[in-house]
């Protein structure tokens, strides 16, 4: 900055000499005089702002970690508690439970008979056939196509190319599988013996990322193989967390910063939030309060997890448990609220059910404390979407308002079956958890739990162009094999899914379609791709902020630079932490 910044003084001097020593007198000459002095005197003042002022305000002023990965804004507080014995049901829940804290069980594991039986060839063998959801390595980043459709695998497919593919297992665990994993012996008497909710499969070939996010239940997440690094940040910091729609409700939701690259100057309360960390091995088991914020990596050639998720409990009843022997207790021998056979549709990410009881009885009491009806569950469903959106209740805006009704019918048609438009507060305190859980399937199902979350994903404009583009005017035919490719490639959908369209435009099984058929079949292909289901205001956002983060990481990356010799990569190992 110094060497430029003198470089123009000399050349303003040096023209001032030349020109002084001609005829000034010429008008000119005067003219040019006092456009070079005048550019030359800007261009000094643009050299001093730019090489010296600039540089050191943003050097002072930027906060520290702002571009940088998720846990460099400031040091950590430390590593969470650390066991290396099960605790008593009642210490669990009085140390830790109870006041939402985080500790790790290091070793606990490795009693699961699957610890040792989960390699590859056992699982191919014992488990191929069974289905399960998949996820790309990057959260949100994507949905890998599987054997069974659009984020759709099973066991078998996904191991012959999980290696080498953008691949990870996120999944409800299938039941044949859980006989092999345990129960702790800290969650098996008292109140939290009947209130294990699911259990879900993470498996992938390492390299997956999180966004930073909370959960809706508690969880115990033991890892078989591999090794993660976990950032957690205390719920009470969530206030400086920029959080996405969904998530200003109590539980769940995700927050918008980007964990690579994190915005420090859009989100500047987010320097002043405190972490801790967590460093998991094989064998190890950490349990993970509800709506605690975390962040996950994982490492190694093969990484592998299963978690079991427990209700939010206010309160413990310890009866049993003075008498409790400590064991381990096989997962199939508890009584799991939400199972899944491995071959039908997934349950996970389905409300508690006895939450929603709680819920139900409380939209009654709003109610008079008598009864209520499908007004009734539409308006606290209004009021449940406008706080989700942060709306000013008096003046909400609906969205999906028909989608909303049709889900109050069917509500009030489980609670009083007879067709009677009412059920009473003793009707809803009486509920069975069969029915709680109809009623949940009916309010918080996931789409992406089914084979059918492709018609859903894809809408019917993407699916026509595919179409139109795969058809030969010429021959008047659209191929199968050629509709197939084009769908793959233009959409990135499954084979499965592209037979099922081109069935609808080929009934007579000719292995063609030509325009007539097209236009015969081409109404009942868009009906399948228009689907029933509510906006999600939280993926839009989603997008929305992760499109301005792309543009504020290419802003900070230094211009390109050739030189030679090898350049030396960033290696984030784990527990550098």
């Amino acid at each position: 900055p110094g060497s430029g910044t003198i470089t123009c003084l000399v050349a303003v001097k040096l023209v001032s000499q030349l020109l002084k020593s001609e005829d000034n007198s010429s008008a000119i000459s005067r003219s040019l005089y006092s456009a070079i002095m005048g550019a030359l005197s800007y261009s000094v003042v643009l050299v001093i702002v730019f090489s010296v002022v600039l540089p050191s305000f943003t050097s002072s002023e930027l906060p520290r970690g702002h571009g940088e990965e998720l846990g460099k804004h400031r040091d950590p507080e430390g590593h969470i508690p650390v066991l290396h014995d099960v605790p008593s049901p009642l210490d669990f829940w009085e140390k830790y439970a109870s006041i939402r804290k985080p500790v790790l069980l290091k070793g606990v594991a490795k009693n699961f008979p699957a610890f040792s039986l989960w390699t590859d060839e056992y699982l191919l063998q014992n488990y191929g056939e069974l289905k399960v959801k998949l996820e790309a390595k990057v959260e949100k980043d994507s949905y890998p196509v599987g054997e069974k459709g659009l984020a759709q695998d099973t066991i078998k497919n996904f191991l012959k190319t999980y290696k080498n593919q953008d691949k990870y297992i996120v999944s409800q665990l299938p039941d044949p599988m859980s006989k092999e994993v345990l129960v702790l012996p800290c969650v098996r008497c008292g109140s939290f013996k009947n209130r294990a909710l699911e259990a879900n499969l993470w498996l992938s070939s390492g390299g997956t990322k999180s966004l930073l996010h909370k959960d809706a239940d508690n969880a115990f997440n033991c890892l078989l193989n591999g090794t993660k690094d976990w950032i957690l940040i205390d719920p009470e910091h969530e206030g400086k967390v920029p959080m996405a729609e969904e998530a200003v409700s109590e539980y769940g939701g995700f927050s918008l910063i980007n964990v690579d690259h994190v915005n420090l100057q859009r989100y500047p309360d987010f320097a002043k939030v405190p972490w801790w960390y967590a460093n998991i091995t094989a064998g190890d088991c950490l349990w993970l309060p509800y709506s605690y914020l975390h962040q996950v990596r994982s490492y190694g050639t093969k990484n592998m997890a299963v978690s079991v998720l427990f209700s939010r409990l206010k309160e413990f009843d310890n009866t049993g448990c003075d008498n409790a022997k400590p064991e381990y207790t096989p997962l199939s021998e508890a009584d799991m609220v939400w199972t899944y056979d491995g071959v039908a549709s997934q349950t996970m990410g389905n409300t508690d059910p006895f939450e929603l009881n709680e819920t139900l009885l409380s939209w009654c009491e709003e109610n008079g404390g008598k009864m209520i009806n499908a007004a009734t569950v539409m308006e606290e469903l209004k009021l449940m979407q406008a706080m989700e959106e942060d709306d000013d209740p008096e003046e909400i805006v609906v969205h999906d308002e028909d989608i909303l009704e049709e889900i109050s019918h069917k509500v009030m048609m489980i609670l009083n079956p007879t067709g009677e438009d009412t059920a009473s507060c003793d009707r809803l305190s009486q509920l069975t958890v069969k029915e709680l859980k109809a009623v949940a399937e009916v309010m918080s199902s996931d789409p992406a739990n089914t084979e059918e979350y492709e018609y859903k994903h894809f809408t019917p404009k993407e699916v026509s162009d595919v179409i139109i583009s795969a058809y030969d005017a010429d021959t008047d035919r659209l191929e199968l094999a050629v509709f197939i490719q084009e769908y793959q490639q233009s959409l990135h959908g499954s084979e499965k899914i592209a037979k099922e369209v081109f069935e609808v435009l080929d009934p007579e099984n000719k292995g063609y379609a030509d325009k007539s058929d097209i236009e015969a079949g081409l109404n009942q292909v868009m009906a399948l791709f228009t689907p029933r289901q509510m906006e999600d205001p939280s993926g839009i956002q989603w997008e929305y902020v992760k499109r301005e983060d792309e543009m504020f990481h290419r802003d900070m990356e230094p211009p390109m630079q050739s030189h030679s010799g090898s350049e030396e990569q960033a290696d984030y190992t784990h527990g550098e932490l």
